[in-house]
């Protein structure tokens, strides 16, 4: 539930950033109230007389020019884009994306308010003459439109909004005068952005029709369409490239970034002129959500382990194996009980469109005995590896990958020999995706750099071939977890005794406990004979208690 809440709130950010990060082209088409202006088409301005671009001063701005004695006047603009300051100066190599620059003056003294500004825009073509020697070319002035501000700028600091004439399609540049003071003269580059068109909506109304007609219409069947591939490819792939809420998130922001910033005009021209491209981001992150949300949440982990055996000594002294040494893997996958097999997978977004144009790794499990699921374990299932394999050998986990077709190859070209040329199946589809994408969009949009980056992205899929991978592994026999039990089972028996010491030495005790009491018995027989032989020698009566521990005889005194 997180994840889709997040995606459609990602979708929601993904149509209002463009449109608020490229929104700053606030300018009309409509001149200032304060201004009068006059706009005239076709104008006759030669080449010569557009070129300059004024007298600058060392250490001064770069748009500083001085108005007489005692004034000067700065020109800036607004632009446009994330990271973007409150304005900057219009410099020679300045591109302006809006329909209007600011001209700031300082003006002493008693000044004449009235100023006249020239605004001229153009573009540079050639022209063909026909001479006595042939025919030549000559670089000329062509598109030219004028137009003349009047407006008013007083003493101290003031400013004024100057327009500039629209130029949707391609770039022109602009040559800017004041009547008054002809050094006061600017030229930059002008490219109108597509967020600075004028759209008629006047009402909730008028703005809920237009995003239902413009964009809902496309929106919908795309979401369909994506829905549906979403969950054709997750039967095939079994889950999408499971790159999580952040890099979902990072694949749609990053792109909307540039298209807002470095790519501003590009990104409003597909805000605005391209309402279909809008609703093929609803198709995509209709997809993404079906992709990554159908079927399983998450996967299932099983371990694979092998026991290193060694050499070893039993306490009876026979030779035998000891494990001291567990080696293991742990794989993701899903576990399909009715094919008894285990799909092994890998994550990333490679490995999902490799999974999805070639074949899945796939472990046939309906033959491996040894195998456990404990109660309490994280994983799936505990499978034994046999443990006279090397790890590497006794589990193979090979999935599908793309590989990438080599950027050259060698050609045996005639009467040259071999040959280094590029590899026509990576340069056709790249190279003709962007021609494709140059042309398209320049004839549709007039940004041909953004349609072909966006053709090269198209034909990058074609340069790469699947390479169809797979899974093996060699379990542990049969008896393996037999032996396992027995062994716990003995271990149960001698679960008093903590150490071997102590079964050594009971062991011991238990063996000498017999002989030890057979010999008490023998030396006390063999001290009751000896005295019964002694007294009959003495003439000792019987009823006479001797100790055979000493020399004396109860009840009769020492001879001494």
């Amino acid at each position: 539930m997180r994840r889709r809440i997040l995606l459609a709130a990602l979708a929601a950010l993904l149509l209002v950033a463009p449109a608020m990060a490229v929104a700053p082209a606030t300018a009309q088409d409509t001149p200032a109230p304060s201004n009068t202006t006059v706009e005239q088409s076709n104008a006759d301005y030669s080449l010569e007389d557009l070129r300059g671009g004024g007298t600058t001063q060392e250490g001064a701005p770069p748009s500083m020019r001085f108005l007489g004695s005692y004034g000067s006047a700065t020109l800036r603009h607004e632009p446009v884009g994330f990271g973007s300051s409150d304005w900057e100066y219009v410099a020679q190599d300045t591109r302006v994306q809006q329909n209007a620059v600011t001209l700031r003056t300082i003006r002493l003294g008693d000044p004449n308010e009235q100023l006249t500004i020239n605004v001229v825009g153009w573009q540079r073509g050639t022209r063909t003459l026909q001479t006595q020697n042939g025919t030549t070319s000559e670089p000329v002035a062509e598109n030219v439109t004028a137009t003349t501000v009047s407006t008013q700028l007083g003493r101290g600091y003031d400013n004024a909004e100057v327009p500039l004439p629209s130029s949707f399609g391609e770039n022109q540049r602009i040559t800017m005068w004041v009547e008054e003071y002809p050094d006061a003269r600017w030229t930059f580059n002008h490219r109108t952005i597509a967020t600075a068109r004028s759209i008629d909506i006047n009402s909730w109304g008028d703005f809920l029709s237009t995003l239902f007609w413009e964009i809902g219409v496309f929106a919908l069947p795309a979401m369909l369409i994506g829905g549906s591939l979403g969950r054709r490819h997750h039967e095939k792939a079994i889950v999408g490239p499971q790159w999580g809420l952040v890099k979902w998130g990072l694949a749609i922001m990053v792109p909307v970034a540039l298209l807002a910033s470095f790519f501003a005009f590009q990104g409003a021209v597909l805000a605005t002129r391209l309402p279909a491209g809008m609703a093929l981001v609803f198709g995509v992150l209709s997809y993404a959500l079906v992709l990554e949300g159908s079927g399983p949440s998450n996967l299932q982990k099983f371990l694979f382990r092998r026991q290193d055996l060694e050499n070893a000594k039993s306490p009876r002294g026979e030779d035998t194996h000891d494990s001291r040494y567990v080696d293991h893997v742990v794989k993701t996958g899903l576990r399909r009980e009715a094919d008894q097999e285990l799909v092994l997978i890998r994550k990333g977004l490679p490995a999902y469109i490799a999974r999805l144009r070639g074949s899945l790794a796939t472990l046939d499990v309906s033959d491996i005995q040894t195998h456990k699921k404990g109660k309490e374990s994280p994983y799936e299932l505990e499978i034994e590896l046999d443990p006279e394999w090397d790890l590497h050998d006794a589990l193979v986990h090979a999935p599908p990958k793309l590989v990438r077709l080599p950027l050259s190859r060698e050609i045996d070209v005639p009467g040259i020999g071999l040959t280094t040329l590029p590899n026509p199946g990576v340069v056709l589809p790249l190279g003709g995706g962007a021609a494709a994408g140059w042309f398209i969009s320049d004839a549709m949009l007039g940004i041909p750099g953004f349609g072909a980056v966006v053709g090269a992205i198209v034909g990058l899929p074609f340069i790469y071939r699947t390479e169809n991978g797979g899974a093996e592994s060699e379990p542990a026999p049969y008896h393996f977890t037999q032996a396992e039990a027995s062994l716990a089972f003995e271990a149960g028996e001698y679960a008093d005794a903590k150490l071997l010491d102590q079964y050594r030495d009971i062991a011991w005790r238990e063996r000498m406990k017999t002989p030890l009491d057979a010999r008490d018995i023998e030396q006390k027989f063999d001290s009751s004979v000896t005295r019964e032989l002694t007294n009959a020698e003495l003439g000792i009566d019987d009823d006479l208690d001797v100790d055979p521990e000493t020399t004396e005889r109860k009840g009769v005194a020492d001879d001494d």
